[in-house]
């Protein structure tokens, strides 16, 4: 009887023991990585800090004003380490005190999908959620100003992600007389081209005062980089892309006293000495950028309808606009 018990105690414990091994397994793995350590951070584990969610997932500005604990605060060097961070000094200036929080992450069903988290920025009364994509090799594709909070009084906002995985924002703004603007864009994430790719815009009439050129603070080094512009609403701006014959670009327009506009963000690359050409798989839109000394010719060799009005087209030339030359500190003689 009482090596029964023996043999049943026993077999007890190594049942209670491989359970509670398992449970300290578990809770080891799912335990998340300190932010603080940042060396040893990895993206992985970056992402996982940022609470699941599923979709439809929808931040308007007015979220953007609850308060979240100062524990979950994400350092700015760990965001920039993943993230480039120069939109943070685009959005709220070079010497302002940004605190980023997480405000959650969505992913697709499947091992060979991509992985949306979203964040929360803020400096005083200004507030920015981002949506930062990352591909199926977890390697970082884009980040885009998902709603703004407290830059303008008559000005509101959403971003929404929706389960067919298409990204909406939207901004509207109020104006005298009771008449409403709005702006609407819906991307999707184009796998082939690895990017986002903008499918629809919907402006009952353009935001002019309030045009954003989203890559303004991206690097401009490789040969073909800058601005080139004929005035602030009809502009071609062109940014360093992974190589240097990869480029980044976004294009707004307005032709015809504001009738016709355009506007179109993607990656380009190079096919000549001279020329960019910009074309995705599955997305019969297709441009060319011919550039000169101190100017790019543009044209539009692929139906780009989804980006523009009807009555208008990417094309036209446009000037290179002048660096400012470096300062240069003047020494004290002696």
């Amino acid at each position: 009887m009482l090596t029964f018990i023996n043999g049943l105690s026993d077999d007890f414990m190594k049942k209670y023991l491989g359970i509670l091994l398992f449970v300290v397994f578990a809770s080891c793995k799912d335990k998340k990585a300190s932010l603080q350590d940042e060396a040893s951070l990895e993206l992985g584990d970056f992402i996982e800090f940022f609470p699941q969610e599923s979709t439809p997932f929808r931040v308007a500005d007015t979220n953007l004003s609850k308060k979240i604990s100062d524990s979950l605060l994400i350092p700015i060097a760990v965001f920039s380490k993943f993230i480039p961070d120069s939109s943070l000094e685009k959005d709220f200036g070079k010497n302002a005190k940004v605190k980023l929080y997480p405000l959650g992450r969505v992913k697709e069903k499947g091992k060979e999908k991509e992985t949306y988290i979203f964040i929360k920025g803020e400096s005083g009364n200004k507030r920015v959620g981002y949506l930062a994509v990352f591909n199926k090799d977890q390697e970082f594709v884009d980040l885009e100003h998902f709603v703004r909070s407290g830059f303008d009084r008559s000005t509101s906002s959403y971003g929404l992600l929706d389960s067919k995985f298409q990204i909406t924002t939207y901004r509207e703004e109020k104006r005298p007389g009771n008449e409403l603007k709005f702006k609407k864009n819906v991307y999707i994430f184009n796998t082939a081209a690895n990017a986002l790719t903008l499918i629809v815009t919907e402006p009952n009439e353009e935001m002019i005062e309030n045009v954003i050129n989203p890559i303004d603070t991206l690097p401009k080094k490789n040969k073909f980089s800058g601005d080139y512009v004929k005035d602030k609403y009809n502009f071609v701006s062109v940014r360093d892309g992974r190589n240097p014959n990869e480029y980044r670009f976004f294009i707004h327009f307005e032709k015809n006293r504001r009738e016709c506009v355009g506007e179109l963000k993607g990656r380009a690359r190079l096919v000549s000495k001279t020329m960019v050409r910009f074309e995705e798989p599955g997305n019969p839109c297709s441009l060319e950028f011919v550039f000169g000394a101190t100017t790019v010719s543009m044209k539009e060799v692929g139906g780009c309808g989804t980006y523009r009005d009807i009555k208008c087209f990417f094309e036209g030339t446009y000037p290179k606009k002048r660096e400012p030359k470096p300062k240069t500190s003047s020494t004290k003689k002696a």
